[in-house]
């Protein structure tokens, strides 16, 4: 997508969103997702044209019963597009969801939707959904764990993380092994008492791990998301959202230089 990534995202994302305020549901699939696209949640996954457009038919109908939209985040890189929002809802809470949208050649491959807050689904949407087996995803999540469990830093950084890998958090936003590295030896020096307490959701696929989950320590309970892009089994990209309590890196760094 060239070298301005954030700006071509919010083009590409006003490309989208002139297709929607049209309810052009097949003009924005075909001009915006590659052909054997991915749009999955833990709620349903859908691959091809056909059958996202019918997740999209979908999500505009339930959408139509809800009030305006807001953008809370919004970040770019060459190859991904991530964002939350927050919609307005009549009936009560607002809805906050999240998704990251990952580019090949300028279309979308693969896109991830996340709820951080309430629904826009009705009961019975995906009733006949079977969740893949997650066996795969549970162990790669442990495995990251144990690193912090231990508070081993280096072998995280060699083990988990490729040469090139890039990490971003609502705080931190780093690129590079030694980079990450460097992070994570002074996040760990920083917290104690790393306890695992619940999953609440995670999935995978071949090139992705996707996890929400609440953990404790010193620096407070939290629950998080993480999406891992996988590369021949190691992460190269790391993206982590909160949920809920304080992101541990926004706890342990505050605004301190280097820190975005």
């Amino acid at each position: 997508m060239g070298e301005d990534y954030l700006k071509l995202a919010h083009d590409f994302q006003a490309k989208q969103i002139s297709f929607l305020v049209k309810g052009d549901v097949d003009g924005l699939v075909d001009a915006c997702y590659t052909d054997d696209a991915r749009l999955h949640s833990f709620q349903f996954r859908a691959q091809g044209h056909d059958a996202i457009k019918e997740i999209l038919h979908l999500y505009l109908q339930r959408l139509s019963t809800m009030g305006a939209r807001t953008i809370d985040k919004f970040e770019a890189g060459r190859n991904f597009i991530w964002l939350e929002l927050t919609i307005d809802n009549p009936q009560g809470d607002a809805v906050k969801v999240y998704e990251v949208k990952f580019l090949r050649d300028e279309k979308i491959y693969l896109q991830l939707y996340g709820l951080r807050q309430g629904t826009v689904w009705q009961d019975g949407d995906f009733a006949g959904f079977t969740p893949p087996d997650n066996q795969e995803a549970r162990a790669f999540h442990q495995w990251y764990l144990d690193f912090h469990i231990r508070g081993d830093a280096d072998a995280l950084a060699d083990d988990f993380f490729t040469d090139d890998a890039r990490l971003v958090t609502a705080r931190i936003d780093v690129t590079g092994r030694e980079s990450i590295r460097s992070m994570f030896r002074d996040l760990f020096a920083k917290e104690s008492g790393f306890t695992p307490l619940s999953v609440e959701n995670i999935t995978s696929d071949v090139d992705y791990v996707w996890f929400e989950a609440t953990v404790m320590s010193n620096l407070g309970p939290r629950s998080v998301y993480d999406v891992m892009l996988l590369q021949d089994g190691k992460v190269c990209l790391q993206l982590v959202g909160q949920l809920a309590g304080v992101l541990p890196t926004e706890a342990a760094f505050g605004q301190q230089v280097g820190v975005k």
